[in-house]
């Protein structure tokens, strides 16, 4: 697994700790096979340098990840590698970690979320609790809650001091940086800012 850049919230780090925990599980258990070639890695990384590709761009993906499948590549939104492209018959990697969460533990964690959501007594599994990480990367990639890139330049285009000149004063900075503060600590939100 790449190194995973720190985000701002606890939340945020462990929602992609906890995704790359299942998916390298499940590639030790399942043998599942993630290979793509090299240069299609690099076409990848172009692509998620562009501004906005978290929902813009398409990342090449294996078009089956069992062990003996044939090496078959598709272009995919993070939004479909997520949560799956029918025509495709590509599950998404969520869908393949609660499959074998069902599995490997016997739970049925989004079942047990959404129980849990109805009634704020229920007691979900530990495992299920999971589910309020998978939440926040599914909105990211659905455009539903930002990117702290996007997040980033909305705060900086918004901000009253801000000449359209692509200068980041020291005034931005400094309150780019307790906003970015107060989101960390649990104080504010990312939407407080919006």
């Amino acid at each position: 697994m790449r190194t995973i850049e720190a985000q701002l919230t606890a939340e945020e780090c462990v929602a992609f700790c906890m995704f790359s925990y299942f998916i390298a599980e499940m590639i030790i258990k399942r043998e599942y096979n993630l290979y793509i070639p090299i240069s299609l890695v690099d076409e990848n990384f172009k692509r998620a340098q562009v501004r906005d590709a978290t929902l813009t761009q398409k990342f090449w993906f294996r078009k089956d990840i069992n062990k003996e499948s044939p090496d078959e590549y598709i272009e995919l939104s993070l939004d479909e590698i997520l949560h799956g492209k029918s025509e495709d018959h590509f599950i998404g990697l969520l869908n393949l970690i609660y499959e074998f969460c069902k599995e490997e533990y016997g739970v049925d964690i989004q079942g047990e979320w959404a129980k849990k959501k109805e009634d704020p007594e229920f007691q979900a599994s530990k495992l299920a609790e999971n589910m309020k990480y998978f939440e926040i990367l599914s909105k990211r990639v659905k455009g539903k809650s930002p990117t702290i890139a996007a997040w980033i330049r909305n705060f900086v285009l918004k901000h009253p001091k801000y000449e359209k000149d692509s200068v980041v004063n020291a005034e931005i900075a400094a309150d780019l940086i307790n906003a970015m503060t107060a989101i960390s600590d649990n104080e504010k939100t990312y939407e407080d800012f919006m």
